[in-house]
């Protein structure tokens, strides 16, 4: 009899158990942590923020960051940022929600902030706040949902990574002119040589990371190079200042098809690119890593030339470093 009002009524077939709810609610990305990381981060990335906690001085620099400017920095924004919501904003609370089932990821605040009037993406986090992503007004005018679900995925894989406190001791570096300064800086000490130097080539190894986390997000991860290229294009100038509206999606495409077909052995970062458009090649290479599909079993994986995660960080690192 059951059985025949199931059929008859399909909304009794839906599971009401409070316990059902509750791991759906809070889901969590813990069973892809390994070894203290998650399977899709670059190593390179943990590596180097393991290797900052040891310098002398980064104790007072990420306390003082923790304690008071990321807190400073949120009282601001929550007293001046609209909330984006399924009312106000829809169109980024759905590509937020799109990319946070994709990482399974609790959904961080998103707020929309008017007053900086240059596109720019960043978020924060703390012990003492909830995760928040904040999203210019300029940047929201000019971005397609492709680009959204990039910039709005990598946002979330930084947070998922706890690249917060990093970013911002970054932001002491006085690394240029165009870098985010935040509300409150209130380490007033000379921040020690040995975390410049390391903290500037974590950012190259943190945006790998979130390049990743973005690529998994993205309704169709393979328009990752021309997508980036686009943004670019279009004047964005990320949260460290960068920005290159020459970069080259068919040329990036090119050099990162033949890096696909070569062996690791023989990998190295191109003459003909900079810095920024290797970095993109870098990243591209999960595009062919078998833990992109790990994430999204959506995707139709039709490639054999796939590599491990561990290959894939490998490969990685020499077309950063040039190689041998």
């Amino acid at each position: 009899m059951s059985d025949t009002l199931n059929s008859a009524n399909p909304l009794l077939s839906i599971d009401t158990d409070f316990r059902s709810y509750l791991n759906a609610y809070t889901r969590s990305f813990q069973n892809h942590i390994i070894d203290g990381q998650l399977d899709y981060a670059f190593d390179s990335d943990f590596a180097v923020r393991q290797k900052i906690i040891g310098l002398p001085g980064w104790g007072k620099l990420s306390k003082a960051i923790n304690s008071n400017d990321v807190s400073a920095e949120a009282k601001r924004l929550f007293m001046s940022c609209e909330q984006a919501g399924a009312l106000k904003y829809p169109e980024i609370y759905d590509v937020l929600k799109h990319c946070c089932e994709k990482l399974e990821l609790n959904l961080p605040i998103v707020l929309v902030r008017k007053d900086y009037g240059k596109p720019l993406i960043y978020s924060i986090s703390s012990d003492v706040i909830e995760p928040c992503i904040v999203i210019t007004k300029e940047l929201v005018d000019i971005c397609s949902t492709d680009e959204l679900e990039l910039l709005i995925g990598s946002e979330c894989g930084r947070i998922q990574n706890n690249h917060c406190v990093y970013n911002w001791a970054f932001t002491y570096l006085n690394y240029n002119r165009n870098t985010y300064k935040p509300s409150e800086r209130s380490y007033k000490g000379a921040v020690n040589s040995q975390i410049v130097g390391t903290l500037s080539d974590w950012i190259v190894f943190a945006d790998v990371t979130a390049d990743r986390a973005g690529m998994i997000c993205m309704s169709n991860p393979g328009r990752f190079i021309e997508v980036t290229c686009g943004l670019m294009g279009k004047g964005y100038i990320d949260f460290y200042g960068r920005s290159f509206e020459q970069a080259d999606a068919k040329k990036i495409e090119e050099v990162s098809a033949v890096n696909h077909t070569t062996p690791a052995r023989s990998l190295k970062s191109n003459p003909a690119l900079n810095k920024t458009e290797n970095r993109i090649c870098a990243s591209a290479e999960f595009l062919a890593c078998d833990m992109l599909f790990t994430w999204r079993k959506d995707l139709k994986n039709t490639d054999t030339h796939n590599c491990t995660g561990q290959i894939c960080d490998v490969r990685c690192n020499l077309i950063l470093s040039g190689g041998q």
